[in-house]
């Protein structure tokens, strides 16, 4: 036998024997596979799936996306467990019914995305299923805009969803949600944002001369009553995010401070009183963001992200401070370190919890009372799965949609 002939006599046998090695310890790995099955101690785990949300009151998270599907974060309020996600289109904007039932969302989806058709969809989901439970389509005239309140909101029924409309020329979609159809556009020239009446369907929206126009819509022409001048466009401008009291009135922050205590329950609005918030407060302090008051009823109590050194143009930069303010005694009552917040929301009760949408590192941040008392917050917990948002809230225990 050569040499050559050798060598290649010598591979073969080894290839021979790996492989019958192989075989070998294939076997034996099946038989212990065989093994783990019979042995009645081993359990495969199963996959399930959670028909409903853990009970008690929530906060939502509006992560609004212009690139992909916008999502509305879904926690408990107790320790900021993850409860799970709403996933809808673009510029995603939403409202929690009355009874906390239902999430109703508006949102865009574009069939070819930089060009071609583009639906608007109003959907409304089971918030204890976080299922689907009907949509819509309405005109292509719905506001393309970040998450922020007042640019879709129910009457105090919760019979009809109100969607605003600019094209940049405004109006208001009325949407039936008895059986999810739209039965009238209100034109509203010069004005924007929606807030509904206590009572009815009225509801008022801000215009440009400083008044409120309202309009009726069970009116055949729901018309527009204006108020008389409320605030100056030009001095004292103010933010579209609003609160509504235990009173029944609205509440609007401008962008210098100011409260400005609006009565709505007539067809004509009016002026109650105007507050200055940072009146004798060193520091030329002003709110910045988006959803920049929240209300706490318990205690008729307004918290408010503020920024200091305001500026002309500064009125959506991110929070220093939170401040509490007594509607009720009209004073300045605390002040909290909070850094980067854009949107506050607030739970009930008299201790309540206070939740920011952090600009600066995209989270959502929770802001519990001190050992103090009184109405100083300091920041408790945190969790960045909610992207950049601008616009949260708080829905108390619900009722399932089936109970109704």
């Amino acid at each position: 036998m050569t040499a050559t002939k050798f060598q290649r006599l010598a591979r073969h046998t080894a290839i021979s024997a790996a492989l019958c090695v192989l075989a070998f310890a294939g076997a034996a790995i099946g038989a212990e596979e065989a093994a783990k099955q019979d042995d009645p101690g081993f359990h495969p785990e199963a996959f399930t799936v959670k028909e409903a949300i853990a009970d008690g009151p929530l906060v939502l998270v509006n992560q609004a996306s212009w690139d992909g599907a916008s999502r509305i974060h879904v926690y408990s309020q107790d320790g900021l467990a993850y409860q799970g996600l709403l996933s809808m289109g673009l510029t995603s904007q939403f409202i929690v019914s009355h009874d906390h039932s239902k999430v109703y969302t508006l949102s865009d989806y574009m069939e070819r995305y930089t060009y071609g058709p583009i639906h608007s969809v109003v959907q409304a989901f089971d918030l204890n299923s976080l299922k689907p439970v009907a949509e819509v389509e309405v005109p292509n005239k719905a506001a393309k805009a970040i998450g922020m309140e007042h640019l879709i909101e129910l009457s105090a029924d919760d019979k009809y969803l109100y969607v605003q409309n600019a094209t940049p020329g405004t109006s208001v979609t009325v949407v039936a949600l008895d059986d999810m159809r739209v039965v009238k556009e209100v034109p509203t020239p010069g004005c924007y944002g929606i807030y509904p009446s206590v009572e009815g369907h009225r509801f008022s929206t801000l215009c440009g001369p400083g008044t409120l126009n309202s309009y009726d819509v069970d009116e055949d022409d729901p018309g527009a009553t204006p108020s008389e001048v409320i605030f100056d466009v030009e001095a004292d401008a103010l933010y579209l995010h609003s609160v509504r009291t235990q009173a029944g009135q609205l509440v609007f922050t401008s962008f210098n401070g100011n409260l400005y205590v609006v009565d709505d329950s007539a067809a004509k609005a009016r002026l109650v009183k105007k507050l200055a918030v940072a009146e004798g407060v060193d520091g030329d302090w002003a709110p910045g963001g988006y959803g920049i008051t929240a209300y706490n009823e318990a205690n008729d109590m307004l918290f408010m992200i503020v920024h200091s050194n305001a500026y002309e143009g500064s009125h959506k930069d991110m929070s220093e401070q939170i401040w509490a303010y007594s509607l009720a005694d009209e004073k300045l009552v605390a002040r909290s370190k909070a850094p980067h917040l854009v949107s506050l929301a607030t739970s009930q009760g008299e201790r309540p919890t206070l939740y920011g949408a952090n600009e600066e590192e995209s989270s959502v941040d929770v802001y519990t009372p001190t050992a103090q008392g009184g109405f100083e917050f300091k920041k408790s917990a945190t969790d960045d799965r909610v992207g950049w948002s601008t616009s949260l809230m708080t829905a108390p225990d619900r009722v399932s949609a089936g109970a109704q």
